[in-house]
């Protein structure tokens, strides 16, 4: 393949190439932040995405998601759309159980608690109180997945996107842009209008509201799809590469200073994008992520960094995402709980995130064994090493002969 002229190929690879681990490990690395950033006020948690931008690891998760369905359905969608949407919908029920689940888990961890240890205010503010007040409707709500305890809302707004993504591949069929400006529509209408899910019991909305994160979700969406046909969505530019690099040190700048809402000029900016809101997720933050992954796809020798052994354990982790973020949300949600009840200090709270990230590798690793999709980081002499779900490949532009 030729490689110049300031640009960059993103192909698919064959099939006896080797994977390329930045979706994974990337992924992997979304889950281990969430996870502390889920354990509140812990030292730790000053340190991840959050603080030194506008976005933090839940838009990189949706990003990735994004990318790897287009990956893995929009070849198989254009000969069998009926069979391919069904398995994407399969897809969707398992996140729809799996949130059902960890709903139910975290009552039944939690409920006991709050009446042994008195943490009525902890649980009125995660919205566990609905338990004991209308239970009945909280039974409902866990179901329709209108009642939504904190720090267990992302994964309806998954199911809402995959039940979403064989229109999305329609539209997308023959080029994004329709697909694009669909989900950019939607945005904008869900940001102007106030549309959200509802919520029962309780008078709220979803958290993260589908209307608009779904155009993040379409975009990763779009660079999958693109790939697959050969294409970058976006080919390297340096002037490009220049500008995004500008916009993340200037994010980071703007947040060590101790601010958070974008400087946007008054009385000139309209206001459906004129904040930084993660619910609805604003324009400043939709930039950032993608400036961060324009950076990282195109930083040279990123790949290479990412295959050494030391990443091994968080390609493990991405890999069996759905399980992972189970895992690590039960043991936030303990940890906080612990917390309330036993202050900690640094050196307790490192021994137990430690032990909470070990335990999600380990459910991770076991997940993928069981399945039979566990791939060991050296391949024995004279055999090929598989590794499953192939990717994205990304080249590096050289510099053009002029």
């Amino acid at each position: 393949m030729k490689e110049g002229g300031a640009q960059a190929f993103v192909r698919v690879p064959s099939e006896r190439s080797r994977r390329d681990p930045r979706l994974d490990v990337l992924r992997g690395l979304a889950l281990i932040m969430i996870f502390i950033d889920h354990v509140p006020e812990n030292l730790y948690s000053f340190y991840t995405i959050r603080m030194i931008g506008f976005s933090d690891a839940a838009e990189a998760f949706v990003l990735i998601s994004g990318i790897s369905a287009g990956l893995a359905y929009s070849h198989r969608f254009a000969g069998a759309m009926m069979s391919t949407a069904r398995v994407i919908w399969r897809r969707a029920l398992t996140i729809y159980g799996a949130h059902v689940l960890s709903t139910l888990l975290a009552l039944l961890m939690t409920v006991p608690a709050v009446f042994a240890f008195g943490l009525f205010e902890f649980g009125a503010t995660n919205g566990v109180d609905w338990a004991w007040r209308q239970p009945l409707a909280t039974a409902v709500g866990i179901f329709a997945m209108t009642y939504q305890v904190s720090y267990f809302n992302i994964l309806p707004l998954y199911v809402v996107l995959f039940a979403a993504v064989p229109g999305l591949l329609w539209l997308g069929r023959r080029s994004v842009l329709p697909m694009l400006a669909v989900s950019a529509a939607i945005w904008l209408a869900g940001r102007w209008s106030g549309l959200k899910m509802p919520a029962h019991p309780g008078d709220w909305a979803w958290y993260f509201n589908p209307f608009c994160w779904l155009f993040l979700f379409a975009i990763g969406l779009a660079v999958g799809m693109t790939a697959r046909r050969g294409k970058a969505l976006v080919p390297f530019s340096p002037f490009l590469y220049a500008a995004a690099v500008a916009f993340v040190l200037f994010a980071a700048w703007w947040r060590f200073t101790g601010h958070y809402s974008f400087p946007w000029p008054e009385g000139l900016t309209p206001s459906v994008i004129a904040d930084t809101s993660k619910e609805t997720l604003g324009l400043p933050r939709i930039a950032h992520i993608l400036a961060l992954a324009y950076i990282v796809v195109y930083l040279p020798g990123f790949r290479r960094f990412l295959e050494t052994p030391v990443f091994h354990p968080v390609n493990i982790m991405g890999r069996a995402s759905l399980v992972t973020f189970v895992a690590g949300s039960l043991i936030a949600f303990a940890l906080q709980i612990f917390r309330t009840v036993y202050p900690t200090g640094l050196l307790e709270d490192t021994l137990l995130l430690a032990a909470g990230l070990v335990i999600q590798y380990c459910a991770a690793r076991y997940a993928l064994q069981r399945a039979g999709r566990l791939v060991l980081p050296a391949a024995r002499p004279g055999q090929e090493q598989v590794r499953p779900m192939e990717n994205l490949t990304v080249r590096a532009p050289r510099k053009a002969n002029r």
